[in-house]
Protein backbone atom coordinates (compact mmCIF):
# COMPACT_ATOMS: atom_id res chain seq x y z
CA UNK A 1 0.00 0.00 0.00
CA UNK A 2 2.67 2.75 1.41
CA UNK A 3 5.97 1.58 -0.29
CA UNK A 4 7.41 4.54 -1.23
CA UNK A 5 10.68 5.39 0.76
CA UNK A 6 9.62 8.25 3.08
CA UNK A 7 10.92 11.90 2.15
CA UNK A 8 14.15 13.83 3.92
CA UNK A 9 12.70 14.99 7.34
CA UNK A 10 14.61 18.45 6.04
CA UNK A 11 12.69 18.90 3.03
CA UNK A 12 10.54 21.39 2.93
CA UNK A 13 7.04 21.45 3.32
CA UNK A 14 6.42 22.75 -0.42
CA UNK A 15 8.40 20.11 -2.11
CA UNK A 16 7.31 16.89 0.09
CA UNK A 17 4.77 14.59 -1.93
CA UNK A 18 2.39 12.69 -0.10
CA UNK A 19 1.96 9.42 -1.08
CA UNK A 20 -1.67 9.88 -0.76
CA UNK A 21 -3.24 12.18 -2.90
CA UNK A 22 -5.43 14.82 -1.13
CA UNK A 23 -9.22 14.33 -2.18
CA UNK A 24 -11.97 16.84 -0.64
CA UNK A 25 -14.90 15.85 0.77
CA UNK A 26 -16.49 18.56 -1.24
CA UNK A 27 -19.60 20.79 0.30
CA UNK A 28 -20.83 17.58 2.21
CA UNK A 29 -19.81 18.07 5.99
CA UNK A 30 -20.53 14.43 6.47
CA UNK A 31 -17.96 12.80 3.86
CA UNK A 32 -14.72 13.43 5.77
CA UNK A 33 -14.47 9.42 5.88
CA UNK A 34 -15.73 8.63 2.64
CA UNK A 35 -12.91 10.72 1.38
CA UNK A 36 -10.42 9.38 3.46
CA UNK A 37 -11.41 6.08 1.96
CA UNK A 38 -11.41 7.35 -1.18
CA UNK A 39 -7.64 8.34 -1.15
CA UNK A 40 -6.71 5.10 0.23
CA UNK A 41 -8.15 3.37 -2.38
CA UNK A 42 -6.93 5.75 -5.43
CA UNK A 43 -10.89 6.10 -6.49
CA UNK A 44 -12.72 9.51 -6.69
CA UNK A 45 -15.11 10.63 -4.19
CA UNK A 46 -17.72 9.95 -6.65
CA UNK A 47 -17.20 5.89 -6.96
CA UNK A 48 -16.68 5.68 -2.94
CA UNK A 49 -20.24 7.09 -2.46
CA UNK A 50 -21.65 4.56 -5.23
CA UNK A 51 -19.88 1.81 -3.77
CA UNK A 52 -21.05 2.64 -0.76
CA UNK A 53 -24.65 2.55 -1.75
CA UNK A 54 -24.35 -0.95 -2.92
CA UNK A 55 -23.21 -1.70 0.75
CA UNK A 56 -26.38 0.01 2.29
CA UNK A 57 -25.46 4.00 2.58
CA UNK A 58 -28.83 5.89 1.89
CA UNK A 59 -28.81 7.64 -1.67
CA UNK A 60 -30.61 10.37 0.19
CA UNK A 61 -30.99 11.54 3.60
CA UNK A 62 -28.89 11.46 6.80
CA UNK A 63 -25.71 8.81 6.49
CA UNK A 64 -23.26 9.68 9.12
CA UNK A 65 -24.29 7.03 11.15
CA UNK A 66 -22.52 4.46 8.27
CA UNK A 67 -19.34 5.66 9.76
CA UNK A 68 -18.98 3.08 12.38
CA UNK A 69 -15.81 0.37 11.71
CA UNK A 70 -17.74 -2.26 10.20
CA UNK A 71 -19.30 -0.21 7.09
CA UNK A 72 -15.76 1.07 6.80
CA UNK A 73 -14.01 -2.27 7.15
CA UNK A 74 -16.58 -3.51 4.63
CA UNK A 75 -16.14 -0.52 1.98
CA UNK A 76 -12.62 -0.81 2.55
CA UNK A 77 -12.26 -4.38 1.79
CA UNK A 78 -13.74 -4.07 -1.66
CA UNK A 79 -10.59 -2.75 -2.40
CA UNK A 80 -8.15 -5.09 -0.99
CA UNK A 81 -7.66 -3.31 2.70
CA UNK A 82 -8.13 -4.47 6.34
CA UNK A 83 -9.58 -2.04 8.45
CA UNK A 84 -9.30 -2.31 12.20
CA UNK A 85 -11.96 -1.24 14.34
CA UNK A 86 -12.08 2.38 16.06
CA UNK A 87 -9.45 2.19 18.88
CA UNK A 88 -8.42 4.96 21.06
CA UNK A 89 -5.26 7.40 20.61
CA UNK A 90 -3.56 9.17 22.77
CA UNK A 91 -1.05 10.80 20.00
CA UNK A 92 0.09 9.82 16.44
CA UNK A 93 3.17 7.95 17.65
CA UNK A 94 1.07 4.90 18.71
CA UNK A 95 -1.11 5.13 15.51
CA UNK A 96 -0.03 1.98 12.82
CA UNK A 97 1.81 2.83 9.67
CA UNK A 98 -1.53 4.17 7.91
CA UNK A 99 -4.88 5.28 9.52
CA UNK A 100 -7.96 6.91 9.29
CA UNK A 101 -7.90 9.21 12.57
CA UNK A 102 -10.33 10.55 13.97
CA UNK A 103 -9.52 14.43 15.13
CA UNK A 104 -11.37 17.63 16.24
CA UNK A 105 -12.99 15.07 18.63
CA UNK A 106 -15.99 16.38 20.90
CA UNK A 107 -16.62 13.83 23.68
CA UNK A 108 -19.98 14.90 24.96
CA UNK A 109 -21.40 14.49 20.94
CA UNK A 110 -19.37 11.60 20.19
CA UNK A 111 -18.15 13.21 17.04
CA UNK A 112 -15.23 14.25 15.10
CA UNK A 113 -14.18 14.52 11.72
CA UNK A 114 -11.46 11.99 9.79
CA UNK A 115 -8.20 12.40 8.16
CA UNK A 116 -6.15 9.88 6.74
CA UNK A 117 -2.37 9.46 8.60
CA UNK A 118 0.50 8.02 7.16
CA UNK A 119 4.29 7.59 8.84
CA UNK A 120 5.70 6.98 5.43
CA UNK A 121 8.78 4.99 6.62
CA UNK A 122 11.55 4.04 4.89
CA UNK A 123 12.15 0.97 3.56
CA UNK A 124 15.31 0.16 5.89
CA UNK A 125 13.12 1.65 8.44
CA UNK A 126 15.60 4.11 9.52
CA UNK A 127 13.37 7.39 8.41
CA UNK A 128 10.38 7.75 8.81
CA UNK A 129 8.10 11.43 7.56
CA UNK A 130 4.67 11.19 9.53
CA UNK A 131 1.86 13.29 8.26
CA UNK A 132 -1.99 14.11 7.69
CA UNK A 133 -4.17 14.61 4.89
CA UNK A 134 -7.34 16.59 5.21
CA UNK A 135 -10.11 16.17 3.52
CA UNK A 136 -11.82 19.09 5.21
CA UNK A 137 -12.21 21.70 2.44
CA UNK A 138 -12.95 24.99 4.46
CA UNK A 139 -9.38 24.78 5.79
CA UNK A 140 -6.59 26.92 4.82
CA UNK A 141 -5.04 25.00 2.12
CA UNK A 142 -2.01 25.31 3.53
CA UNK A 143 -3.34 22.57 6.40
CA UNK A 144 -4.16 20.25 3.50
CA UNK A 145 -1.21 18.17 4.08
CA UNK A 146 0.34 18.52 7.60
CA UNK A 147 3.77 17.18 8.09
CA UNK A 148 5.99 16.19 11.12
CA UNK A 149 5.18 16.07 14.54
CA UNK A 150 5.15 19.67 15.69
CA UNK A 151 2.53 20.10 12.48
CA UNK A 152 1.00 16.89 13.60
CA UNK A 153 0.75 18.01 17.64
CA UNK A 154 -1.27 20.74 16.35
CA UNK A 155 -4.13 18.45 15.17
CA UNK A 156 -4.12 15.46 17.18
CA UNK A 157 -6.47 12.41 17.14
CA UNK A 158 -8.91 11.06 19.71
CA UNK A 159 -9.69 7.50 17.25
CA UNK A 160 -8.07 5.80 14.50
CA UNK A 161 -8.78 2.88 12.74
CA UNK A 162 -6.01 1.08 11.41
CA UNK A 163 -5.51 0.24 7.27
CA UNK A 164 -3.58 -2.24 5.69
CA UNK A 165 -3.38 -4.38 2.80
CA UNK A 166 -4.89 -7.41 2.80
CA UNK A 167 -3.22 -10.84 2.81
CA UNK A 168 -3.12 -12.43 -1.01
CA UNK A 169 -4.15 -15.89 -0.20
CA UNK A 170 -2.01 -18.22 -2.69
CA UNK A 171 -3.27 -20.40 -5.42
CA UNK A 172 -4.02 -24.28 -4.96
Amino acid sequence: MASTPATNTAASAASFKPFFQRISQGEDRHADVLACCAMLSNKSLADIFKQAETLGLPKAGPYWLYADGDFIARLLAAHGLVATVWKEAKSYAGLPEVALALVSYDESYEVGRAVLYHRNTSVDGKTAQPYVVDPYPHTDSKFHVRMGTAALAELPPSWYIGVTQMNKTAGK
